[in-house]
């Protein structure tokens, strides 16, 4: 069963999607979204649905209505706020992308919820190539050219394998664009942009995994390989796919359960 929840916090309300019946937790952290997960949340379950067994998991998503001006420090504190809403203590967690920047910043500052971690298509501060990349994603959306913003997103993330294989449903997809969701978009993308933890992942104790894809065109391969590096941490880098690996390859999520559930 899927549960939709929605978690109300001093700053606003966070959307979380629940599934699983196992003992431990699980957190997904998700990356940068123009749309919110509630209408994604059945294939979110199936998914992940291999981690339904031994863990509950929470995809926890951000503040509706966060300030201009916010950080992946407040992102990351909002985090830990709706977690004790939800009553999970410690988790395993994995953040992919901006996701990947809230878990370290969650495994920094609250370490005592974190078990395990996985980071995934993330950076622990912005090359030149990621301020590019969301420079021009920023300037679209503030633009008002949403269309073109999501398949520069998509252009951009998905390897060409998986552009071609689905292009017909890259096609049909039309987002509704508000002036909410946008000026939600460009607030948690001017977080990303803001980042730079490098100097305090030494402080992050859980066991980590970095996860990276040759071809990522956002956060880099490089911008994972310096995070595992200063971590001093276990890395895995798939010679193929792009920034959305963790869509894209196969035995990705299996990868990550294999990692969680190991003695």
């Amino acid at each position: 069963m899927v549960e939709k929840i929605t978690v109300t916090i001093h700053s606003g309300t966070v959307e979380v999607v629940k599934f699983g019946r196992g003992p431990k937790a699980f957190v997904i952290l998700p990356g940068l979204c123009y749309d919110g997960f509630f209408e994604q949340a059945g294939a979110v379950s199936r998914a992940y649905g291999m981690f339904a067994e031994a863990f509950t998991c929470y995809l926890v998503d951000r503040n509706k209505t966060p300030h201009a001006d916010c950080t992946v420090r407040e992102i990351a504190d909002d985090t830990a706020k709706v977690l004790e809403k939800l009553n999970v203590e410690t988790a395993d967690v994995f953040g992919a992308s901006l996701g990947g920047m809230v878990a370290q910043e969650l495994a920094i500052r609250h370490p005592e919820l974190l078990d395990r971690l996985v980071l995934g298509s993330t950076l622990s501060r912005p090359n030149a190539i990621a301020l590019a990349v969301l420079s021009q994603w920023e300037a679209l959306a503030a633009a008002g050219k949403i269309d073109e913003l999501t398949a520069n997103v998509n252009q951009t993330i998905y390897s060409p394998q998986t552009l071609e294989r689905y292009a017909s449903v890259f096609s049909r997809i039309r987002t509704v664009a508000t002036a909410e969701k946008t000026a939600r978009f460009l607030a948690y993308l001017g977080a990303a942009k803001s980042f730079d933890v490098l100097a305090s992942l030494k402080k992050i104790k859980a066991k980590t995994l970095v996860i990276g894809a040759a071809e990522d065109k956002v956060t880099t391969a490089a911008g994972a390989r310096e995070t595992a590096a200063a971590l001093g941490c276990d890395y895995y880098e798939y010679p193929v796919f792009g920034h959305a690996v963790y869509d894209e390859a196969p035995d990705y999520k299996q990868r990550m359960l294999d990692f969680f559930t190991r003695e």
